[in-house]
């Protein structure tokens, strides 16, 4: 029994640890764009990223199986609504705007495929205000000076609940990160989080066109490139 304990008690420190470990990571803040590395011959790559799911409600504080089945269950003919009517098409407008953004900052802009995931480029340690990977490699084999990412994490509604009891109507909603990266560094050139939530005006449960967080949504995707416009 004292050694069922002991281990008990050994894994509860552990875990303990884990999560003192992962709350004393500082996240990386916002890098404004540094235009005085941004010229007319510039070679600058730009990698979009689109979310690997369709648009819907994304549930946050539901955090047990029975209240995230109820979460879900209130918000799923919102979900079949988003997954059956939007698509990645307002998205792309996102990465037209930034291509043409950085088209005015450089005669030598594009849109490229790395060929791989950025995931599984080497991790890099340099710390804050340096890219977590190490995307260095890139600039002699993709003959690139600047690359520069957009990635869509999630699109579609957010709605937060404490348990099962919903905090919030469901908004309009897009998820993500702007980032450019320094390819004799390494460094940030850019950094710019993405986490765009709109307030639907009015009623939002009005089955099955849900029209308030529809606006809501496309809302947010305006708001959004309006803070890259600013941003670029």
């Amino acid at each position: 029994m004292k050694t069922i304990t002991k281990h008990l008690k050994g894994i509860v420190i552990f875990g303990f640890a884990l999560l003192l470990s992962a709350c004393s990571v500082t996240p990386q803040p916002t890098v404004k764009l540094d235009e005085s590395l941004l010229s007319n011959n510039l070679k600058i790559g730009v990698v979009y990223i689109q979310p690997t799911d369709k648009a819907t409600t994304h549930i946050l504080g539901a955090n047990c199986l029975l209240c995230y089945g109820v979460a879900s269950a209130l918000t799923s003919s919102l979900d079949t609504h988003l997954e059956s009517t939007l698509t990645n098409e307002e998205l792309d407008k996102i990465k037209a705007l930034v291509l043409s953004e950085y088209a005015s900052r450089s005669n030598q802009v594009k849109l490229v495929d790395l060929g791989m995931n950025i995931a599984d480029l080497k991790d890099s340690d340099k710390g804050l205000g340096f890219a977590t990977k190490d995307f260095t490699s890139l600039k002699q084999t993709m003959d690139l000076d600047l690359l520069v990412v957009l990635q869509i994490d999630q699109h579609g509604a957010y709605r937060s609940f404490s348990g099962y009891v919903p905090n919030t109507d469901p908004q309009g909603y897009v998820k993500g990160l702007l980032y450019a990266v320094d390819l004799n560094t390494n460094a940030y050139v850019q950094y710019l989080e993405i986490n765009e939530k709109v307030q639907p005006s009015g009623e939002w449960d009005e089955p099955t066109a849900f029209p308030n967080v529809t606006m809501s949504y496309y809302q947010a995707i305006e708001n959004v490139k309006h803070h890259i416009q600013q941003a670029i």
